[in-house]
């Protein structure tokens, strides 16, 4: 007897491809969720190690803040001091200029001929009034100053006669430029000299 085979040999087939595909989509897909789930574990720990190393480091850093606060007090106090020790630095220079130019003034100028009765001196110019013999001695004076290494010009700016112990004199007043490249080399000369014997 032949039996014959009715069942549709394709269909099956089919069928049994479709079940491997399905199963094989569904295998992958899990794959891919299991990697997924892996990665997104490893981030996690690793985001929970930065947090963790964020919050020591905070720690570590309000530990160190009021040292960085005295730092930064010390620095201002630095700067605070450097000015300071600049202006006085300044007042120091002006104040040995003005002696310098006083010491100079008083060299040129000829005590048995010219007297002077007031003066004023603000770092550039020197104003001075005085009483002279007679109006060459004037002439002579100003031709003396203007030789000087400290002063520039002078300019005289008013003449008068004027009656000291019964002898006709002449008050006349100047304004004196004053040159500070003399004290300047002079001081650098001196700094010279210090490293030298250093």
């Amino acid at each position: 007897m032949i039996y014959i085979n009715l069942l549709p040999v394709r269909q099956i087939k089919k069928k049994i491809q479709a079940r491997n595909k399905v199963f094989a989509m569904g295998s992958t897909l899990l794959g891919v969720l299991a990697i997924l789930g892996a990665v997104a574990l490893v981030f996690s720990i690793q985001v929970g190690d930065l947090n963790a190393s964020i919050k020591k480091l905070n720690k570590e850093k309000a530990k160190y803040q009021k040292t960085i606060n005295q730092i930064k007090k010390l620095q201002k106090d630095q700067e605070l001091l450097e000015t300071k020790l600049n202006t006085i630095s300044k007042l120091k220079k002006g104040s040995q200029l003005t002696v310098r130019v006083m010491d100079e003034l008083a060299r040129v100028t000829p005590s048995n001929r010219v007297w002077i009765t007031r003066m004023s001196f603000n770092g550039t110019v020197l104003k001075i009034s005085c009483i002279a013999l007679d109006n060459a001695t004037i002439a002579d004076y100003m031709e003396t100053v203007v030789t000087s290494p400290y002063f520039k010009s002078a300019e005289l700016s008013a003449t008068s006669t004027k009656k000291v112990s019964g002898r006709e004199l002449k008050s006349f007043s100047l304004t004196i430029r004053v040159v500070n490249a003399a004290y300047e080399k002079e001081e650098a000369e001196e700094a010279v000299e210090k490293q030298a014997k250093n």
